[in-house]
Protein backbone atom coordinates (compact mmCIF):
# COMPACT_ATOMS: atom_id res chain seq x y z
CA UNK A 1 0.00 0.00 0.00
CA UNK A 2 1.45 3.40 -0.97
CA UNK A 3 1.33 6.32 1.44
CA UNK A 4 -0.60 9.42 0.44
CA UNK A 5 1.65 12.46 0.03
CA UNK A 6 0.21 15.95 0.13
CA UNK A 7 2.04 18.83 -1.55
CA UNK A 8 2.47 20.50 1.83
CA UNK A 9 4.03 17.35 3.31
CA UNK A 10 6.75 16.67 0.76
CA UNK A 11 10.11 16.18 2.50
CA UNK A 12 12.28 19.24 1.62
CA UNK A 13 15.32 17.14 0.74
CA UNK A 14 13.37 15.14 -1.80
CA UNK A 15 11.43 17.99 -3.37
CA UNK A 16 13.81 18.63 -6.29
CA UNK A 17 13.83 14.95 -7.26
CA UNK A 18 10.00 14.82 -6.97
CA UNK A 19 9.62 17.98 -9.06
CA UNK A 20 11.92 16.75 -11.84
CA UNK A 21 10.05 13.45 -12.04
CA UNK A 22 6.74 15.31 -12.19
CA UNK A 23 8.06 17.50 -14.99
CA UNK A 24 9.25 14.51 -16.99
CA UNK A 25 5.92 12.77 -16.53
CA UNK A 26 4.05 15.90 -17.58
CA UNK A 27 5.99 15.95 -20.82
CA UNK A 28 5.10 12.31 -21.40
CA UNK A 29 1.41 12.47 -20.49
CA UNK A 30 0.16 16.05 -20.91
CA UNK A 31 -1.20 15.33 -24.38
CA UNK A 32 -2.88 12.12 -23.30
CA UNK A 33 -6.43 11.39 -22.20
CA UNK A 34 -7.05 10.43 -18.58
CA UNK A 35 -9.79 8.21 -17.22
CA UNK A 36 -10.45 7.31 -13.57
CA UNK A 37 -7.92 9.95 -12.45
CA UNK A 38 -7.96 11.25 -8.88
CA UNK A 39 -6.69 14.82 -8.56
CA UNK A 40 -6.16 16.36 -5.13
CA UNK A 41 -5.18 20.02 -4.86
CA UNK A 42 -5.18 20.92 -1.18
CA UNK A 43 -3.28 24.05 -2.23
CA UNK A 44 -2.13 25.56 -5.52
CA UNK A 45 1.64 25.67 -5.03
CA UNK A 46 2.05 24.03 -8.44
CA UNK A 47 -0.13 24.99 -11.43
CA UNK A 48 1.97 23.21 -14.05
CA UNK A 49 -0.88 20.81 -14.91
CA UNK A 50 -3.16 23.73 -15.86
CA UNK A 51 -3.61 25.86 -18.95
CA UNK A 52 -4.04 29.39 -17.56
CA UNK A 53 -5.89 31.71 -19.91
CA UNK A 54 -6.64 35.42 -20.10
CA UNK A 55 -6.00 37.44 -16.95
CA UNK A 56 -5.61 34.25 -14.87
CA UNK A 57 -2.20 33.65 -16.45
CA UNK A 58 -1.09 37.15 -15.41
CA UNK A 59 -2.38 36.89 -11.83
CA UNK A 60 -0.66 33.52 -11.16
CA UNK A 61 2.88 33.81 -12.56
CA UNK A 62 5.54 31.12 -12.44
CA UNK A 63 3.04 28.24 -12.39
CA UNK A 64 2.09 29.13 -8.80
CA UNK A 65 -1.08 30.40 -7.20
CA UNK A 66 -1.14 33.52 -5.03
CA UNK A 67 -1.29 33.67 -1.24
CA UNK A 68 -4.93 33.61 -0.10
CA UNK A 69 -6.70 36.50 1.64
CA UNK A 70 -7.00 34.99 5.12
CA UNK A 71 -4.39 34.65 7.86
CA UNK A 72 -2.66 31.29 7.51
CA UNK A 73 -3.80 30.75 3.91
CA UNK A 74 -1.61 28.85 1.50
CA UNK A 75 -1.65 29.51 -2.23
CA UNK A 76 -4.99 29.75 -4.03
CA UNK A 77 -5.90 29.77 -7.72
CA UNK A 78 -7.04 33.38 -8.30
CA UNK A 79 -9.09 33.67 -11.48
CA UNK A 80 -9.71 37.45 -11.51
CA UNK A 81 -8.69 40.37 -9.28
CA UNK A 82 -9.90 43.63 -10.84
CA UNK A 83 -12.50 45.24 -13.09
CA UNK A 84 -13.21 44.31 -16.74
CA UNK A 85 -11.45 40.93 -16.74
CA UNK A 86 -11.93 37.43 -18.10
CA UNK A 87 -9.87 34.37 -17.20
CA UNK A 88 -9.88 30.61 -16.86
CA UNK A 89 -7.84 27.63 -15.70
CA UNK A 90 -8.35 24.18 -17.25
CA UNK A 91 -6.40 20.99 -16.77
CA UNK A 92 -4.19 20.56 -19.83
CA UNK A 93 -4.86 16.82 -20.01
CA UNK A 94 -8.28 15.78 -21.31
CA UNK A 95 -10.59 13.58 -19.28
CA UNK A 96 -12.27 10.75 -21.20
CA UNK A 97 -16.05 10.44 -20.98
CA UNK A 98 -16.03 7.23 -23.03
CA UNK A 99 -18.02 4.17 -21.88
CA UNK A 100 -20.46 6.25 -19.78
CA UNK A 101 -17.61 7.61 -17.66
CA UNK A 102 -18.59 9.55 -14.54
CA UNK A 103 -16.89 11.99 -12.18
CA UNK A 104 -17.22 13.52 -8.73
CA UNK A 105 -15.72 16.87 -7.85
CA UNK A 106 -15.39 19.03 -4.75
CA UNK A 107 -14.01 22.57 -4.60
CA UNK A 108 -13.71 25.34 -2.05
CA UNK A 109 -14.08 28.96 -3.23
CA UNK A 110 -14.21 32.48 -1.86
CA UNK A 111 -14.95 35.99 -3.20
CA UNK A 112 -13.11 38.85 -1.45
CA UNK A 113 -11.95 42.44 -2.11
CA UNK A 114 -15.30 43.33 -3.68
CA UNK A 115 -15.12 46.37 -5.96
CA UNK A 116 -18.23 48.45 -6.78
CA UNK A 117 -20.47 45.89 -5.14
CA UNK A 118 -18.69 42.71 -6.22
CA UNK A 119 -19.13 40.68 -9.42
CA UNK A 120 -19.47 38.46 -11.38
CA UNK A 121 -18.67 35.05 -9.91
CA UNK A 122 -17.15 31.76 -11.07
CA UNK A 123 -18.09 28.81 -13.29
CA UNK A 124 -17.01 25.17 -12.98
CA UNK A 125 -16.87 24.20 -16.64
CA UNK A 126 -16.50 21.17 -18.88
CA UNK A 127 -15.54 22.05 -22.45
CA UNK A 128 -13.70 20.63 -25.48
CA UNK A 129 -10.52 22.76 -25.32
CA UNK A 130 -8.27 23.88 -22.48
CA UNK A 131 -6.92 27.19 -23.76
CA UNK A 132 -9.91 29.54 -23.87
CA UNK A 133 -11.76 31.95 -21.60
CA UNK A 134 -15.16 33.37 -22.52
CA UNK A 135 -16.72 36.80 -22.13
CA UNK A 136 -16.13 38.99 -19.10
CA UNK A 137 -18.69 40.80 -16.96
CA UNK A 138 -21.96 38.90 -16.85
CA UNK A 139 -20.34 36.25 -19.06
CA UNK A 140 -18.26 35.14 -16.00
CA UNK A 141 -15.46 33.99 -18.32
CA UNK A 142 -17.85 31.32 -19.64
CA UNK A 143 -20.13 33.09 -22.14
CA UNK A 144 -19.51 31.89 -25.68
CA UNK A 145 -17.64 28.72 -24.74
CA UNK A 146 -19.40 26.13 -26.90
CA UNK A 147 -19.80 23.24 -26.72
CA UNK A 148 -19.70 23.13 -22.93
CA UNK A 149 -21.55 22.61 -19.67
CA UNK A 150 -21.03 25.02 -16.77
CA UNK A 151 -22.05 25.40 -13.14
CA UNK A 152 -22.21 29.11 -12.28
CA UNK A 153 -22.07 30.81 -8.88
CA UNK A 154 -23.19 34.32 -9.79
CA UNK A 155 -23.18 37.40 -7.53
CA UNK A 156 -24.57 40.00 -9.94
CA UNK A 157 -28.08 40.68 -11.22
CA UNK A 158 -27.95 40.80 -15.00
CA UNK A 159 -31.72 40.90 -15.42
CA UNK A 160 -34.05 38.29 -16.85
CA UNK A 161 -31.35 35.68 -17.53
CA UNK A 162 -30.42 35.74 -13.83
CA UNK A 163 -34.01 35.78 -12.62
CA UNK A 164 -33.33 39.36 -11.45
CA UNK A 165 -31.30 37.82 -8.63
CA UNK A 166 -27.79 38.83 -7.54
CA UNK A 167 -27.03 35.72 -5.47
CA UNK A 168 -27.74 32.50 -7.33
CA UNK A 169 -26.34 29.32 -8.87
CA UNK A 170 -27.21 27.80 -12.22
CA UNK A 171 -26.44 25.07 -14.73
CA UNK A 172 -25.55 26.49 -18.15
CA UNK A 173 -25.19 24.88 -21.57
CA UNK A 174 -22.96 25.89 -24.50
CA UNK A 175 -21.81 29.22 -23.10
CA UNK A 176 -25.36 30.52 -22.71
CA UNK A 177 -25.76 32.47 -19.46
CA UNK A 178 -29.51 31.82 -19.28
CA UNK A 179 -29.39 28.78 -16.99
CA UNK A 180 -31.39 25.65 -17.76
CA UNK A 181 -31.71 25.17 -13.99
CA UNK A 182 -31.25 27.91 -11.38
CA UNK A 183 -31.43 28.15 -7.59
CA UNK A 184 -31.85 31.58 -6.00
CA UNK A 185 -31.61 30.41 -2.38
CA UNK A 186 -27.98 29.90 -1.38
CA UNK A 187 -26.56 29.24 2.13
CA UNK A 188 -25.17 32.80 2.32
CA UNK A 189 -24.34 35.82 0.17
CA UNK A 190 -21.56 35.02 -2.25
CA UNK A 191 -20.27 38.56 -1.57
CA UNK A 192 -20.10 37.95 2.19
CA UNK A 193 -16.48 36.80 2.09
CA UNK A 194 -17.58 33.38 3.32
CA UNK A 195 -15.73 30.26 2.23
CA UNK A 196 -18.10 28.10 0.18
CA UNK A 197 -17.86 24.38 -0.48
CA UNK A 198 -19.30 22.92 -3.69
CA UNK A 199 -19.81 19.39 -4.98
CA UNK A 200 -20.50 18.50 -8.62
CA UNK A 201 -21.31 14.85 -9.38
CA UNK A 202 -22.00 13.40 -12.82
CA UNK A 203 -23.29 9.85 -13.28
CA UNK A 204 -22.49 8.79 -16.84
CA UNK A 205 -24.79 5.77 -16.62
CA UNK A 206 -27.89 7.83 -15.76
CA UNK A 207 -26.73 11.21 -17.19
CA UNK A 208 -27.66 12.85 -13.89
CA UNK A 209 -25.72 16.00 -12.95
CA UNK A 210 -26.04 17.16 -9.33
CA UNK A 211 -24.71 20.26 -7.57
CA UNK A 212 -24.41 20.83 -3.82
CA UNK A 213 -23.31 23.91 -1.86
CA UNK A 214 -22.54 24.47 1.84
CA UNK A 215 -20.63 26.68 4.27
CA UNK A 216 -18.63 23.72 5.59
CA UNK A 217 -16.99 20.71 3.97
CA UNK A 218 -19.73 18.41 5.27
CA UNK A 219 -21.47 17.15 2.15
CA UNK A 220 -25.22 18.04 2.15
CA UNK A 221 -27.66 15.17 1.72
CA UNK A 222 -29.87 17.16 -0.66
CA UNK A 223 -28.74 18.57 -3.99
CA UNK A 224 -29.01 22.31 -4.64
CA UNK A 225 -29.68 21.61 -8.34
CA UNK A 226 -29.93 18.59 -10.59
CA UNK A 227 -30.22 18.19 -14.36
CA UNK A 228 -30.30 15.23 -16.72
CA UNK A 229 -27.77 15.77 -19.49
CA UNK A 230 -25.62 13.54 -21.70
CA UNK A 231 -22.25 15.30 -21.64
CA UNK A 232 -20.94 13.39 -24.66
CA UNK A 233 -23.95 14.47 -26.75
CA UNK A 234 -23.55 18.11 -25.68
CA UNK A 235 -19.77 18.16 -26.25
CA UNK A 236 -19.84 16.08 -29.42
CA UNK A 237 -16.75 14.20 -28.23
CA UNK A 238 -15.64 11.96 -25.37
CA UNK A 239 -12.62 14.18 -24.62
CA UNK A 240 -13.41 16.82 -22.01
CA UNK A 241 -11.35 19.54 -20.34
CA UNK A 242 -12.27 20.38 -16.75
CA UNK A 243 -11.65 23.68 -14.98
CA UNK A 244 -12.89 27.07 -13.83
CA UNK A 245 -13.70 30.45 -15.37
CA UNK A 246 -14.43 33.92 -13.99
CA UNK A 247 -15.19 37.38 -15.28
CA UNK A 248 -15.70 40.92 -14.03
CA UNK A 249 -17.09 44.12 -15.54
CA UNK A 250 -17.83 47.49 -13.95
CA UNK A 251 -17.80 45.64 -10.62
CA UNK A 252 -15.28 42.99 -9.59
CA UNK A 253 -13.65 40.91 -6.86
CA UNK A 254 -10.87 38.48 -6.13
CA UNK A 255 -12.38 35.15 -7.22
CA UNK A 256 -10.39 32.34 -5.61
CA UNK A 257 -10.47 28.56 -5.87
CA UNK A 258 -8.96 27.50 -2.55
CA UNK A 259 -8.74 23.72 -3.06
CA UNK A 260 -10.04 21.15 -5.52
CA UNK A 261 -10.58 17.39 -5.61
CA UNK A 262 -11.62 15.61 -8.81
CA UNK A 263 -12.36 11.87 -8.95
CA UNK A 264 -12.78 10.31 -12.38
CA UNK A 265 -15.44 7.95 -11.05
CA UNK A 266 -18.89 8.46 -9.61
CA UNK A 267 -17.60 8.55 -6.06
CA UNK A 268 -19.19 11.45 -4.14
CA UNK A 269 -16.50 13.10 -2.03
CA UNK A 270 -17.27 12.89 1.68
CA UNK A 271 -13.86 13.76 3.17
CA UNK A 272 -12.13 16.43 1.05
CA UNK A 273 -9.10 16.33 3.38
CA UNK A 274 -8.44 12.69 2.54
CA UNK A 275 -10.31 11.76 -0.66
CA UNK A 276 -9.56 8.07 -1.04
CA UNK A 277 -5.90 8.24 -0.03
CA UNK A 278 -5.05 10.16 -3.19
CA UNK A 279 -1.95 12.05 -4.24
CA UNK A 280 -2.03 15.48 -5.92
CA UNK A 281 -1.96 15.68 -9.72
CA UNK A 282 1.80 16.36 -9.96
CA UNK A 283 2.34 13.43 -7.58
CA UNK A 284 0.28 11.10 -9.78
CA UNK A 285 2.39 12.06 -12.76
CA UNK A 286 5.54 11.59 -10.70
CA UNK A 287 4.50 8.08 -9.72
CA UNK A 288 3.85 7.26 -13.37
CA UNK A 289 7.32 8.49 -14.21
CA UNK A 290 8.84 6.39 -11.44
CA UNK A 291 7.00 3.34 -12.74
CA UNK A 292 8.26 3.92 -16.27
CA UNK A 293 11.80 4.49 -15.03
CA UNK A 294 11.67 1.26 -13.02
CA UNK A 295 10.32 -0.65 -16.00
CA UNK A 296 13.16 0.65 -18.21
CA UNK A 297 15.76 -0.23 -15.55
CA UNK A 298 14.43 -3.79 -15.29
CA UNK A 299 14.60 -4.17 -19.07
CA UNK A 300 18.21 -2.93 -19.14
CA UNK A 301 19.14 -5.47 -16.43
CA UNK A 302 17.71 -8.25 -18.53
Amino acid sequence: MSRRVKQSERPPGRYRRWASLSCAATLLFAAGVTQAALINYQNFNDLSAFSLNGITAVINPGNQGVIGPNAGDGRVLRLTNNLAQSGSAFLTSAFSLAADASFSSYFEFQFTDQQNGGADGIVFAVQTVSNLAGGGGGGIGYAGLAPSVGIEFDNWNNGFGDGYNDNHAGIDINGNMVSVVRNDTLPALLDSGSIFHAWVDYNGATDELEVRLALSDTRPAAALMSYNVDLVTVLGTTDAFIGFTSGTGAAGADHDIRRWVFDGNFNPIVDPDDPGGSVPEPGILGLLAIGLAGFGWQRRRR
